[in-house]
């Protein structure tokens, strides 16, 4: 498998690097875990993306928190099916957990856990312990740890959890990943109880903003396991000196971030003279469409790039970004490695003549070769994935903590609406005159509240 650097703001948008990945060997640099059934889904589509790219040895372990049998029966299912016809995926850790104090969950009450909370909190110490063993066995310290977190009855558990994880890999990498809740109920939940929780779980914490799209979740699961995955495979460092981009990339765009990452993806098929017939069983890369006209694919992927600026390419609606800050773009392609080079070159090219480069100088931009299943299509598709830091205001988060305010106030919110540990949500608060703890024994309502 190939990867190619392209990087803008040097050497005339030369390429600068090119490097042949092997599939074999890479040392195991991620950790990932689902909080909850949404959480699991996600975790069970990166998975999945993963090993499509022959990549999910990369995993150390894979954690499906959520005391659900119903959940857990589905997902050891999933997994016995895919990992069963991958050999790269022997080696990852599985866990669960092992104390389930009502076969149905929490449902979507986040405070039902707290009559189990003893038992529970030893079961993730539990969890802990066997992530850190696989850490020893790996001989390799995570280097990055995703996590797909929520607003439902795992939000707490999950917060919890990654102060855990936190305490026991300080020098690593968290990326929490938020799906901001649509329905009533959840919101409800957030503004009055989970928002304060995570405020002081998730301190300083950059956290990837995520929304479920109105047409049906499966979809806005697959661009993002698809866009990390992409991340995960792709080559930012021209020394190559980071097991995972993934947490690289993170690093990078950190410096620029208010607390927030925003992400954006595009799908596009490709204009193909013939194909090979691709593999049914990783690695589906070994074998790669045969594309036609290099400059017109070349096109294409320009175009493609820029479609990720529109309003529907982005994952959480209203999240803005600016163009000064660095931003990270990967192309992922099913070609042959011998034909990626020209084609990055030519795309770079064709970027160049279209001015992205002088309207963002800081985005950087990776092809690699992966070749991603479509449901039950065998056509080819290419998959553009941009992420990038969020300053200031985020529009869903304000519609969930503030839904009552005006767009005047909102506006003069701006930079108070930042990452969690540096503001929480109060009813009286007023955007003119910030709040002043009172004097006097702290109360328990304000043990979370962070002051501005």
């Amino acid at each position: 498998m190939s990867s190619i650097f392209v990087r803008p703001r040097s050497r005339g948008h030369q390429l600068l690097r090119t490097a042949r990945r092997k599939t074999e060997g890479n040392q195991p640099s991620l950790v990932v875990l689902g909080a909850g059934t949404a959480g699991a889904r996600r975790t069970l589509m990166f998975l999945q993306r993963m090993s499509e790219l022959s990549e999910i040895g990369r995993i150390q372990s894979a954690i499906f928190y959520d005391c659900n049998e119903i959940t857990v029966n589905y997902v050891q299912s999933f997994l016995r099916k895919l990992l069963g016809r991958s050999k790269h995926g022997t080696g990852v850790q599985i866990l669960f957990p092992t104390y389930v104090p009502l076969p149905n969950g929490f449902m979507r009450d986040p405070r039902l856990f707290e009559e189990y909370e003893g038992p529970l909190e030893r079961d993730m110490d539990n969890l802990v312990a066997q992530i850190i063993g696989q850490s020893e066995r790996c001989a390799q310290t995570p280097e990055a740890i995703i996590e797909f977190m929520g607003f439902a009855g795992h939000s707490v558990l999950g917060g919890r959890l990654h102060r855990k994880l936190r305490g026991a890999f300080p020098g690593t990498v968290m990326l929490p990943i938020l799906m901001l809740p649509h329905d009533h109920v959840t919101e409800e939940w957030t503004r009055r109880y989970i928002w304060e929780q995570y405020e002081d779980l998730l301190e300083g914490s950059e956290c990837l903003l995520t929304a479920q799209s109105s047409s049906h979740f499966g979809e806005d699961d697959l661009r993002l396991a698809t866009g990390l995955a992409g991340v995960e495979v792709a080559d930012f460092d021209e020394e190559g000196r980071t097991g995972s981009p993934l947490a690289a990339a993170c690093l990078r765009l950190s410096t620029s971030s208010g607390g927030w990452l925003g992400m954006a993806t595009v799908k596009r098929k490709m204009q193909v003279m013939r194909k090979f017939e691709w593999l049914r069983m990783p690695p589906w890369w070994r074998q790669y469409a045969a594309v036609g006209e290099e400059e017109e694919l070349a096109n294409s992927v320009g175009h493609a790039i820029w479609s990720t600026l529109d309003p529907p390419a982005q994952m959480a609606e209203g999240v803005n970004d600016l163009r000064h800050v660095p931003q990270e773009v990967v192309v992922s392609l099913p070609v042959h490695p011998d034909a990626l080079e020209p084609l990055a070159t030519s795309a770079a090219e064709a970027l160049d003549r279209s001015n992205l480069f002088g309207q963002f100088p800081n985005m950087d931009v990776a092809f690699n070769t992966a070749r991603f299943v479509e449901g039950m299509s065998s056509e080819p598709y290419m998959h553009i994935t941009r992420v990038y830091p969020v300053q200031g205001e985020v529009a869903p988060v304000i519609e969930i903590l503030h839904p009552d305010n005006s767009p005047d106030r909102r506006s003069a919110r701006l930079a108070h609406e930042t990452g969690f540990g540096t503001y929480y949500h109060l009813e009286a608060f007023s955007a003119e005159e910030p709040f002043i703890p009172p004097d006097g024994p702290e109360e328990e309502w304000t043990q979370h509240v962070r002051y501005i």
